[in-house]
């Protein structure tokens, strides 16, 4: 259990994770000046904080002056006089407070019995008796006396349970498997503490030089082992390097003693709780993995290897898996025997998907046992190019492949399927040129095979990132068949996305959309293991269906493929799941699940992403963190979209213009309309916005009509909604129809058609409600109530407010509900904007009643959590609209206008 600083008694400090015992046992110590006394008892497993409960409470009386007794070693009890040898019914309140704390009760000598029911009886005046044990060592006669005071509500037993995720996380720090540690460690605080110095959370002991035995934790484990006898101390090691649960004769072979020998240790051991019995009654195992990780650390180098070589040659005897086999073998290879390397390459064979990193690892011990020439050692290279990429290690499979490439013993031109992997990795690493021309190189000498599939796929990647869509859905419509011919679903899968997205881009939606449903029900049909092989194909269909609009499928198929990937560290395309996933979240409204999860991309290397993923993941966090709008997040807004548009400076792909779209469409939010159109029309091409599809057009142009009609450009707001609706008219869908019918909202408002914009806004709202944006339905909703009340027109105004509070509560959405807020404001205090100030929107009003105060534009900002940039942007506007030269002028309009605009106090005087 760890500690933390605190102050809640001098020299003592926070328990983690046991706040709630540690003030329980202070109210005890507490009522010990009152005269109360009582008998506490805390059980757990071992290692679960129960001895740590007893020091801080030991601690906390000697800080207070209470005098303590304690025992300092197993099976005693400390001298406690008068305390367990007289009555002290009739005098307790006269005699000085006193705690006696017995740790490892368990072991107290049954002679000592006795003492502890006179102990608890005692407690009836001013005693704090506290005693720990493990219910699984007590002694019969030992458990029926403390089951009788229980019973007789003499003693309180106090379970400590294992701590939860969250205390796991402060107790372990910023660990990026903290997750499976705490599954693995089943939440036990010195399991958690074993795991984590060995920096994994699955697997069994192996050979690493972590010193876990100088830690609190490895001492208390090893503290268990000091009193055996060497016959059970050898049972005990020989269990910790098999690292699983053995049949008795298993570990006597190994060990090379006796059945009996071994049988008799196993008893002792079980009785000291450090082994237990697994399933039946015949399998056993070491209490815990972390056990075996102190004790394996604990053997010498000789020893160790000898025990993995008889263990390797026991389970070969029993025909064992050859993954079982090949722990072993890997931590004795033995360079005379070849049998080993073999061993090593087909445990990695079976492991490439399911856990790549330990398949890295067995290959990086056969080729140590393995000579220039010799045929295995071109095959294990290739595989381990393939699990290096697979586990994540992009870099090293990049320089292994350019190593096989240059030299392929008995061939001239490379071997296709290495250059299939070098595609991949080239596009991880955001060199998209070069990975096509690999994929291309590759293709050339190859017709109906599964590496020709997924260089089709590569080359379909490359084309879609050029936006050369029809080529993409040649090479993906090509995959996906030769896929299907050679049985391979998932792969057929992968490249029937791709496709789907082609289709969509071409303006061919309802391909689109079937294709990407057959693509689905292979995903869907697919059992786990099949769709390890190809986690990619998880990845694709979940983009290509959120792109469409389809969230609850995209998150359906996007947390499969992530929960495979932590499964099994496979995290090639873990970042890429993740954020995707994060995008998916983030459009229907799951604002805090979209941040987590993009929280998560956090813990993997830059190097997995690459320039793509790491612009993407940074636009959407800016994205989030606006919609949130908590305190500070929009700081990290900001810099998070100058993060975006930092690594897509330059680039020619259609990821970059993304995010410049996105950069535009927040510097509207954040109210720069006018930098937001330049941005916007700079980046897609000009009017017609060329550079985009018609599929993403109708986004775009409510951005330009938002803005336009923001600047008072009414002419141009007429001409975005028309764009908008001819694009739709050609690839109708939800969302899209919601943004086209929102630019016609911003077109009718423009014209001063009020009824027809209300009209419009009813019909965006319904499309974004139906598509599942809820972010976007009730930022609808609150436009076109500001829109409303701009105009004087107040007719459901109050009902669109509250939809739009509803779902800005289900986003978790301050951001929504200030601008909510705003409107309320607004609707609750009709003709406050007479005279020249109604042709300001609800935000200039505030900047400007604010601004006639005479405080500074960086005091507005930060009174409106705006930019002061945004603030001089609107005071520009706001000149323009009213016609006034500077501040003195429009101080004096503001006056003229008489009451203050919603939300607005003026500072106080003086």
């Amino acid at each position: 259990m760890a500690v933390l600083p605190g102050n809640e008694v001098a020299g003592a400090r926070r328990v983690v994770g046991r706040e709630a015992e540690v003030a329980a046992l202070a109210r005890a110590l507490d009522g010990l000046t009152s005269g109360v006394g009582r008998a506490i008892a805390l059980v757990g497993e071992p290692g679960i904080g129960k001895s740590v409960l007893l020091r801080a409470a030991v601690a906390r009386a000697r800080a207070g002056g209470v005098r303590v007794l304690d025992a300092r070693g197993p099976g005693t009890l400390p001298e406690t006089d008068a305390w367990v040898r007289h009555d002290v019914s009739a005098h307790s309140t006269r005699r000085p407070p006193l705690v006696v704390a017995v740790d490892d009760l368990h072991h107290l000598d049954a002679d000592r019995i006795p003492d502890v029911e006179r102990l608890i009886d005692a407690a009836a005046g001013p005693l704090l008796c506290l005693l720990a044990y493990r219910q699984r060592q007590l002694s019969p006669a030992l458990a029926a006396v403390l089951s009788r005071a229980a019973s007789a509500d003499l003693l309180e037993v106090w379970n400590v349970g294992p701590l939860s995720l969250e205390q796991a996380r402060e107790l372990l720090g910023d660990l990026s498997n903290a997750d499976g540690i705490h599954r693995e460690a089943l939440g036990n605080p010195q399991y958690l503490k074993v795991l984590a110095a060995h920096g994994k959370g699955s697997g069994s002991a192996t050979g690493e030089d972590d010193d876990v035995a100088g830690t609190d934790a490895g001492m208390a484990i090893l503290g268990e082992l000091a009193g055996l006898d060497s016959l059970s101390l050898d049972v005990v090691q020989t269990a910790a390097v098999l690292g699983e649960s053995f049949h008795p004769e298993l570990l006597a072979e190994i060990a090379d003693l006796e059945a009996t020998q071994v049988m008799r240790a196993l008893d002792t051991l079980t009785r000291l709780d450090l082994v237990r019995p697994v399933g039946s009654a015949a399998q056993l195992a070491l209490r815990h993995r972390a056990v075996a990780e102190i004790v394996y650390q604990r053997l010498e180098p000789s020893r160790r290897t000898a025990l993995h070589r008889s263990t390797e040659a026991a389970l070969t005897k029993r025909a064992a898996p050859i993954v079982r086999r090949a722990h072993h073998a890997a931590r004795a290879a033995d360079p005379g025997r070849p049998e080993h390397a073999t061993t090593l390459i087909a445990a990695a064979h079976e492991a490439q998907y399911t856990d790549p990193a330990v398949a890295a690892d067995h290959l990086r011990v056969a080729l140590s046992l393995l000579q220039d020439g010799d045929p295995l050692r071109y095959q294990a290279q290739v595989l381990l190019a393939r699990t290096q990429l697979l586990s994540g290690e992009a870099s090293e499979s990049r320089a292994l492949l350019d190593a096989l490439r240059s030299a392929i013993p008995g061939r001239s031109v490379p071997d296709p399927s290495t250059l299939a992997d070098a595609s991949r990795i080239e596009r991880r690493l955001g060199r998209v040129t070069e990975a096509g021309a690999i994929a291309r190189a590759a293709l050339a000498d190859l017709t109906d095979t599964a590496t020709a599939a997924a260089l089709h796929t590569e080359l379909a990647d490359y084309a879609y990132d050029m936006q050369e869509y029809d080529i993409s859905r040649h090479h993906a419509q090509t995959a996906a068949a030769i896929a299907h011919r050679n049985g391979d679903a998932v792969g057929e899968a992968k490249a029937l996305a791709q496709a789907a997205l082609a289709h969509l881009y071409s303006a061919d939606q309802a391909t689109a959309l079937t294709t990407a449903a057959r693509a689905a029900e292979l995903i869907d049909a697919a059992s786990d293991a099949v769709l390890l092989t190809n986690l990619a194909a998880a990845h694709q269909l979940g983009m290509t269906e959120g792109i469409l609009g389809r969230f609850a499928d995209a998150e359906r198929h996007l947390a499969r493929g992530a929960e495979l990937s932590r499964r099994t560290g496979q995290t090639y395309m873990q970042r890429d799941v993740l954020t995707s996933l994060a995008n998916a979240q983030l459009r229907s409204g799951h604002l805090i699940g979209a941040l987590a999860t993009l929280d998560e991309t956090a813990h993997h290397m830059e190097s997995l992403g690459g320039p793509v993923t790491r612009a993407v993941i940074a636009m959407l966090r800016a994205e989030i963190l606006y919609w949130l709008g908590r305190p500070g997040d929009r700081e990290g807004a900001v810099e998070s979209a100058e993060r975006a548009v930092a690594v897509a400076d330059g680039s020619p792909h259609g990821w970059a213009l993304t995010v410049r779209c996105f950069h535009a469409e927040f510097e509207l939010l954040n109210g720069e309309a006018a930098r937001a159109t330049w941005l916007l029309l700079d980046a897609t091409g000009g009017t017609e916005l060329p550079k985009l599809t018609i599929w993403r057009k109708p986004r775009c142009c409510d951005t330009l009509a938002q803005a336009a009609l923001t600047t008072g450009d009414r002419a141009s707001v007429g001409h975005w909604a028309r764009l908008a609706e001819s694009c739709v008219e050609q690839l109708p869908s939800s969302g899209r129809l919601g943004y086209a019918r929102r630019a016609r909202m911003r077109a009718h408002a423009a014209a001063g058609d009020i009824e027809r914009a209300v009209d419009s806004a009813r019909e965006a709202f319904a499309h974004f409600s139906s598509g599942g944006e809820r972010i976007e339905a009730g930022r609808t909703l609150f436009q076109a109530a500001s829109l409303c009340l701009d105009a004087g027109w107040t007719e459901g105004v109050d009902g669109w407010l509250e939809r739009a509070a509803g779902l800005a509560q289900q986003c978790g959405s301050v951001r929504l509900a200030q601008e909510v807020a705003l409107q309320r404001g607004r609707l609750a205090a009709p003709g406050e904007a007479p005279g020249a100030l109604t042709v300001l929107t609800a935000r200039e009003r505030q900047i400007a009643e604010l601004a006639s105060t005479g405080i500074t534009s960086g005091e507005i900002a930060e009174a409106l959590v705006l930019s002061v940039r945004t603030v001089e942007s609107h005071l520009g506007r706001i000149y323009r609209k009213l016609d006034v030269p500077n501040r003195a002028s429009l101080t004096r309009a503001v006056l003229s206008n008489g009451s203050p605009a919603p939300g607005v106090q003026r500072p106080a005087s003086g």
